[in-house]
């Protein structure tokens, strides 16, 4: 038992020190649409031309927008999107990524519509309208489902 007491401030203070430094990467702060890079103010224009912008997070990593629509869009620190993410029911633009991915989503996947993209180190994860969610590499060739 005594041994049990000496360990148990170790343990709570490594807990503590876990929870702190977890907390402390998530630091998102509010900025400017204008704070954004070049690249990403281009494809807010291009795919969401008559979109509002709600809001623009950004960390040390990335941007986090959020359009009045509701559709959610990830850029790294150059401005390159990372992830697009539409409400449930609703299809993402098109034209960003791969022609292949529409056309296996629309012949294989019962043309259900892409609800998510997301660029993966081997290219790309999808998931559809109806929750089905698929890889691609690169190129946009299919690699499979998710398992």
């Amino acid at each position: 038992m005594k041994k049990l007491l000496k360990f148990l401030p170790v343990l709570l203070a490594g807990i503590l020190a876990i929870s702190l430094w977890s907390c402390s990467d998530d630091k998102d702060e509010p900025v400017s649409y204008n704070e954004l890079p070049a690249a990403a103010k281009t494809f807010l224009t291009t795919y969401y031309p008559s979109v509002n912008t709600v809001s623009v997070t950004k960390d040390k990593e990335d941007y986090d927008v959020v359009l009045a629509n509701g559709h959610k869009v990830d850029f790294n620190k150059q401005g390159e999107w990372q992830d697009v993410d539409a409400p449930m029911g609703q299809t993402i633009p098109t034209g960003f990524y791969p022609a292949a991915i529409d056309d296996y989503v629309a012949n294989m996947a019962d043309n259900a519509g892409i609800n998510e993209i997301s660029k993966e180190r081997e290219g790309y994860e999808v998931e559809t309208l109806t929750g089905q969610e698929l890889h691609f590499s690169s190129d946009g060739s299919f690699l499979g489902y998710d398992k």
